[in-house]
C-alpha cells in the first residue's frame, strides 16, 4: 500500500516512521463508527418527534424516550473512550430534549424477550 503524497515521508533521513496505514485505517473506522452512532441517535430523536406529532400513535412514548437516551449514552461513552471529553455541544447539535437527557445512563427493566 502506498500512502498519498501528502502523507508520504518527505525526508528519508528525518527519522520519522512515515505513513502508518494501519493507524490511518483505524482512524477512518473510528470516524465512521462515530458517524453511525450519531445517525442512530438522530433517528431515535426523529422517531420521538414523529410520535409526538402523530395523534394516536401505536408506539409507546416511554420506549421511544428510553431508546433515544440509550443511543445518546452510547455516543457519550464512545466519545469519552476516544478522549473527546467535551460533550456539552452535543445537546444543541442533536437537539436532545431534557426528558431524554434525564434518562441517559438509566437502565430500566427490560421485557423478557429483550437482552
Amino acid at each position: 500500500m502506498r500512502p498519498p503524497h501528502s502523507l508520504a515521508r518527505r525526508n528519508p533521513n528525518s527519522g520519522s516512521k512515515g505513513f502508518d496505514a494501519f493507524g490511518y485505517e483505524i482512524m477512518q473506522e473510528t470516524a465512521s463508527a462515530l458517524g453511525r452512532i450519531g445517525r442512530q441517535l438522530e433517528d431515535a430523536l426523529e422517531a420521538l418527534r414523529r410520535h409526538d406529532a402523530t395523534p394516536g400513535s401505536n408506539r409507546d412514548r416511554d420506549e421511544l424516550v428510553q431508546d433515544a437516551a440509550d443511543r445518546a449514552w452510547v455516543l457519550f461513552i464512545q466519545r469519552d473512550y476516544l478522549g473527546l471529553k467535551t460533550d456539552h455541544h452535543l445537546l444543541s447539535t442533536y437537539d436532545i430534549p431534557r426528558e431524554v437527557m434525564l434518562r441517559v445512563g438509566v437502565f430500566g427493566k427490560r421485557s423478557s424477550g429483550e437482552r
